[in-house]
């Protein structure tokens, strides 16, 4: 059903797209994931809004986790322009090997921040046993979720058609949509804006309830490559947008929601609580990023590593970013110690 903002949300598994109707046609924010029936999930919601695939004259898309822009290369074999921030373009090149391509960067800076070579391997095979379930249909094996879609996403790489700069507009008939760079959740993340309606299309940067994890990037264009502190981007972004007229949340998992505000302040909250309690731990002494997780998630399984190690690594990235907190190389080991 279209809403009153002229919008209608389209779900598919635990994601929404969004299609915006206009007067010359349809844009629409998200491509969405690519699974067995998606495309047609797809068409069939359009289709009983009144709508159709070929009414979509573009797909602006927020990020490149392939939840988000999967049906990418869909679109555009239909002939619909793909378009998205020129901080994110080269990331579509990668396809379903966005996050493991940067596999080895990952490991290797588990072992720096402290984390021990078995819980590495551990790591690595419960990753094993979540892919040997996922191609044998297995819901049971290794405690896999396969219901947030009703079956393995893929991600077929692309090229997006136009590379769109912080404040790009999007205009087609009597709508436009801004697009508002908001790195953090990736290096190149974006949401977009509709002014006139103060629909704010936030992809994975703002979501009703949930604290969206920044996650672990690197820049392999350096040499040596670098590390992006995700936290401290992803918190400039929320202040980015807390300054535009924003009074309707449209995000990519969970409901719409107009309480953008309060859900600004309570990831808020959440980053201010874990800094502190990070605060409270080093004020006892210098220690390895890994002793400061195991403080916080003593209970940690191995396949949650990666998630985690990258939330806590953020917040020590937002400390040191701020001067509360330094970094330091001792004995092969990262340490952190406050100032």
């Amino acid at each position: 059903m279209i809403t009153e903002h002229g919008v209608l949300p389209i779900a598919l598994g635990d994601n929404w797209a969004y299609a915006l109707p206009t007067s010359g046609g349809v844009i629409m924010i998200d491509a969405g994931p690519d699974y067995d029936g998606a495309w047609e999930a797809l068409a069939a919601q359009l289709n009983a809004a009144g709508l159709d695939i070929g009414d979509v004259k573009y797909v602006a898309i927020t990020h490149a986790h392939i939840d988000h822009c999967g049906l990418a290369f869909r679109w555009q074999a239909e002939g619909v322009p793909v378009v998205a921030s020129e901080l994110e373009t080269q990331s579509f090149l990668h396809g379903r090997n966005i996050i493991g391509y940067q596999t080895q960067y990952v490991f290797e800076h588990m072992r720096l921040t402290g984390v021990p070579e078995e819980r590495i391997a551990g790591f690595i095979e419960s990753r094993e046993r979540m892919r040997r379930a996922f191609r044998s249909g297995d819901n049971t094996g290794g405690g896999v979720r396969r219901e947030r879609w009703p079956g393995l996403i893929r991600g077929t790489p692309f090229q997006a058609d136009e590379p769109l700069a912080d404040g790009a507009e999007i205009r087609l008939g009597d709508r436009r949509v801004v697009l508002v760079s908001a790195p953090g959740h990736t290096p190149g993340n974006c949401v977009f804006y509709e002014p006139e309606t103060g629909a704010l299309f936030s992809g994975d940067q703002v979501i009703p309830g949930l604290n969206s994890n920044p996650g672990w990037h690197w820049d392999i264009s350096a040499e040596p490559p670098e590390r992006f502190r995700s936290l401290p981007a992803f918190a400039a972004s929320l202040d980015r947008i807390e300054a535009l007229d924003v009074e309707h949340l449209y995000p990519g998992h969970r409901e719409p929601s107009d309480e953008v505000a309060g859900e600004i302040e309570r990831v808020r909250r959440h980053h201010r609580k874990r800094q502190g309690q990070l605060r409270e731990m080093l004020a006892e002494g210098a220690q390895t990023p890994y002793a400061l997780l195991m403080t916080l998630f003593s209970r940690l399984p191995d396949r949650r590593l990666w998630q985690a190690m990258a939330e806590v690594t953020g917040h020590i990235d937002a400390l040191v970013v701020r001067g509360e907190a330094v970094e330091e190389e001792i004995d092969g080991l990262l340490t952190i110690r406050l100032v």
